[in-house]
């Protein structure tokens, strides 16, 4: 499931005219090899999990270190746009259509070092090129552990949400079986749409036959752990951040996208439910009572770990990112006593995770991204999507009445507190490229 390699901007010359052989190819200026650089540059790491900002300042650095800072960007997630006009007078524009995210956090951080590069070095243009194929030789990880990854961090949320060890054990089942659902799934290229019902149908299935086999009382413990795989709750966060910081239309066609593919997932769980006729147990609060709540830091810790072996993160780091688990939950313990509003506990915490991963990312010139979607991991709102979701379904008013409001408070504080934490961070590199065009200028 991650992104092939990219090759339609930067094909070889023979490739791309072999059909013709007696045509002959247009040599290309620098202002069209740097272009084509950017846009390859940016599709990869939006791709792999880069926010809009951080592609929008990589694309200024290297138009401006080369010599274009006249230039004009059109970005969505699915689609880019740019166009220069050189020191000549010369026009030249270059667009590329976007793939899906599949994050994938060491490929990020590589191409994240790689734009630096290019703003401070200019090598040639010619070089680029083969500049960014270096930088995507990155070494994948072994499917075995992804799937242990995906274990650990499922198995450590169902503690967090309560669940005994014949419910963590169950988990563990499930998460097994889903990988490969997940990778079967895959294959056959269907709608988004399609795959998500598909894929939560057979594992809600799943889930049913292990509750039936005696191992665990509670289906809804088993699907609210897993489900934060498959609900879009980092896209759903990325869109009311958008929206917060004025790209509107990516903030709009990301929750709308969000909306219909969580909606499909549901949907997927509802005719598994119906099919064994358990309606009503998809109702099922999942319930948290008599725990001491400083026992689910650990677990949160080992579930941005694990968060953080599917996001292809390094193993050098991985202690890093559950640290940053571990951090978000202790705050959320500690604010929860003090104040009774939901919006106000995610922000402070949102603003923390923020805080954490904009300062690691400084220190480390790695994107904050890289230390932050382990770190937000306590705060995706599976639960309350769960049973949002099948209040629609069920016609539940009073399920979502009680989860839907809860689920838009948390999504908007996460956002709030991401938008706060990055705008030092903004202003810092503003005042960082201030300082690089005044050097060229002199």
């Amino acid at each position: 499931m991650t992104p092939s390699t990219p090759g339609f901007l930067f094909e070889s010359p023979k490739t791309r005219f072999r059909d013709n052989p007696k045509k002959k190819m247009k040599k290309k200026t620098d202002c069209e090899l740097v272009l084509e650089f950017c846009v390859e540059l940016s599709r990869l790491m939006i791709v792999s999990g880069a926010n809009l900002e951080r592609v929008q300042l990589a694309i200024e650095y290297i138009c401006n270190a080369y010599g274009y800072p006249d230039f004009s960007l059109y970005l969505l997630n699915n689609f880019i746009s740019l166009s220069v006009t050189d020191s000549e007078g010369a026009y030249c524009s270059r667009q590329s259509v976007i793939a899906p995210t599949v994050i994938h956090l060491e490929r990020l951080k590589r191409l994240n070092d790689l734009s630096f590069q290019a703003a401070r070095e200019k090598p040639s243009p010619k070089r680029l090129r083969t500049m960014l194929n270096e930088a995507l030789k990155v070494k994948e990880r072994p499917d075995w552990q992804i799937l242990l990854g995906r274990v650990l961090a499922f198995s450590s949320l169902g503690m967090v949400v309560g669940g005994d060890e014949r419910e963590i054990l169950s988990i563990a089942i499930v998460v097994f079986a889903m990988h490969f659902i997940m990778k079967a799934a895959a294959k056959p290229g269907l709608n988004r749409l399609l795959t998500n019902a598909l894929i939560m149908w057979l594992t809600t299935v799943a889930a049913i036959f292990v509750m039936y086999a005696g191992l665990c009382d509670d289906a809804p413990v088993i699907l609210i752990s897993v489900a934060k795989v498959v609900i879009p709750g980092i896209p759903l966060v990325n869109a009311v951040r958008n929206l917060l910081c004025g790209n509107e239309m990516n903030g709009i066609r990301q929750a709308a996208k969000a909306f219909i593919e969580t909606m499909a997932l549901a949907m997927g769980i509802y005719l598994a439910f119906w099919m064994f006729g358990l309606q009503e147990g998809m109702k099922h609060a999942v319930v948290v009572a008599g725990v001491n709540p400083f026992w689910v830091i650990p677990p949160s810790f080992l579930a941005s770990v694990g968060f953080g072996i599917f996001y292809r993160i390094p193993n050098r780091d991985l202690w890093i990112a559950g640290l940053g688990g571990a951090l978000t939950r202790i705050l959320l313990i500690l604010l929860i006593p003090i104040t009774p509003s939901r919006l106000v506990y995610i922000t402070i915490a949102a603003l923390a995770a923020g805080l954490f991963a904009e300062a690691l990312a400084t220190l480390r010139r790695y994107p904050s991204n890289y230390f932050m979607y382990p770190a937000i991991v306590p705060l995706i709102p599976s639960d309350l999507f769960y049973y949002t979701l099948v209040g629609i379904y069920t016609h539940d008013a009073a399920m979502i009445s009680a989860n839907a409001m809860d689920c838009l408070m948390t999504l908007l504080g996460m956002s709030i507190g991401f938008v706060l934490s990055s705008i030092l961070a903004h202003y810092i590199r503003k005042t960082r490229l201030a300082n690089l065009k005044k050097e060229m200028r002199r």
